[in-house]
């Protein structure tokens, strides 16, 4: 069975100069009376829109002139936005791109500024991480490309130098912790992994001795907002192949007692290190996250994962092009769910794809397509799931805010179910 199903999408920030400047969103009166301010990339960058856990509450971010970073914070009653403020402006480099994180009301994004929008090489670039939280904002210039997030919003990593790291936390804001018990940067003899933030604000690495034939992995972990390492467990696993490998890895986590190594190098097998914050941890080739994936070696359909579902993950796929088998990762959860096995379509069904779409508010539609038909299993809030085969139905299936359409029919929606 193939290892590695999913890779949880993980943050470096490297460490560079720039200072700490917070700006304060309140107005008199903490009111909303302006208008949106909405920027397009034909002069600055284009806004991204996240949403907030209170009521219909946004958080806009774009540049006007791809110098100047811009902030509106959208009224819970979806009413009006503050009046746009200015968290970063840098007049001789331009914005060309974003990354979003977020979690239980932080956001963090990672805007990057290059000083050649026709060259390439991502050499010279600055990257500029925003976190925002309460209609307060903290900028700091650094040079990577993501952050990551704790599911409570207490804590963001943004990431890393041969010194130490870059932590965000609420009360706090920025601040660098200096490595201790770290193994060093020699990609040739360590190859330490990138970290990664558990939930509860520890950071795991791994670092890589590689052999002739083999690489041992050893497990590091820290204390909550800490950089002080302490080893944990190692483990050791076969290469095959003469040629040598560095046995680089990088690094996943939902959770404080497990994180998955995957090895860049294919010849290594993926496995999972579990344990405690207090107790020993050790290796296991059983997934950790509880992924049940399915292989069929040929025909419909291996499992799949979307990722980033109003910030949750989807994963689906058919054992025998017939049934749908869902599971969900809700963010904040540890573990996928179990699986939801949905026998949709009929014996001798055809079927040869699968894919899937966001639709409603909060919701996602798994589609199977079939000879005659197209089978659908279908969430409202990606945990209850209902399925339907809808024999001749022709057209694109495309999900929208009001459910799942396939050409000019709406077959789904959240409040009606399937279309009779």
């Amino acid at each position: 069975m193939r290892r590695g199903w999913f890779v949880t999408v993980l943050v470096l920030l490297t460490l560079g100069a720039g200072v700490v400047v917070g700006w304060s969103m309140w107005r008199d009166g903490g009111e909303y009376g302006h208008d949106l301010e909405q920027y397009d990339d034909r002069t600055g960058e284009p806004s991204v829109y996240v949403n907030l856990p209170d009521g219909d509450a946004q958080l806009a971010l774009g540049s006007p002139d791809g110098h100047r970073l811009v902030v509106q914070w959208r009224d819970p009653d979806g009413h009006g936005w503050t009046s746009p403020e200015t968290v970063w402006d840098d007049p001789d480099m331009r914005a060309i791109e974003n990354t979003v994180r977020y979690g239980g009301g932080t956001v963090a994004i990672v805007e990057t500024y290059t000083d050649d929008v026709h060259d390439d090489s991502d050499i010279g670039n600055l990257q500029v991480a925003v976190v925002c939280r309460d209609r307060t904002c903290d900028a700091h210039a650094g040079s990577s490309t993501e952050a990551q997030v704790t599911p409570d919003g207490a804590t963001a990593y943004l990431g890393q130098s041969r010194k130490g790291v870059l932590l965000w936390s609420t009360g706090r804001g920025f601040g660098t912790e200096p490595w201790r018990g770290h193994p060093g940067f020699d990609l040739h003899r360590t190859s330490p992994s990138e970290p990664v933030l558990a939930p509860n604000g520890s950071l795991r690495i791994v670092s890589s001795t590689p052999s002739r034939d083999s690489c041992t992995f050893a497990l590091l972990t820290s204390a909550p907002g800490s950089a002080d390492l302490t080893m944990r467990a190692r483990h050791t696993e076969p290469i095959r192949g003469r040629s040598l490998s560095d046995c680089r890895t990088y690094l996943a986590t939902w959770g404080d007692s497990w994180v998955q190594v995957n090895a860049e190098d294919h010849r290594a097998t993926t496995f999972w290190f579990v344990g405690d914050s207090s107790g020993p941890w050790r290796a296991t080739a059983r997934d950790a996250s509880g992924l049940a994936p399915i292989d069929v070696d040929r025909g419909c359909c291996d499992t799949s994962i979307a990722g980033f579902v109003h910030w949750n993950d989807i994963a689906f796929g058919s054992p025998d092009g017939r049934r749908i088998q869902v599971q969900s990762h809700l963010l904040g959860q540890e573990h996928w769910s179990d699986p939801t096995v949905l026998d949709v379509a009929p014996a001798r069904s055809g079927c040869r794809w699968m894919d899937g779409t966001e639709v409603g508010p909060d919701g996602y539609a798994v589609l199977m397509g079939c000879r005659d038909g197209l089978a659908v299993a279908v969430s409202a809030d990606l945990e209850s799931w209902e399925s339907a085969y809808l024999r001749g139905v022709e057209g694109e299936p495309i999900g929208d805010d009001d459910g799942l359409r396939v050409g000019d029919r709406l077959v789904w929606t959240p409040a009606r179910g399937f279309a009779a």
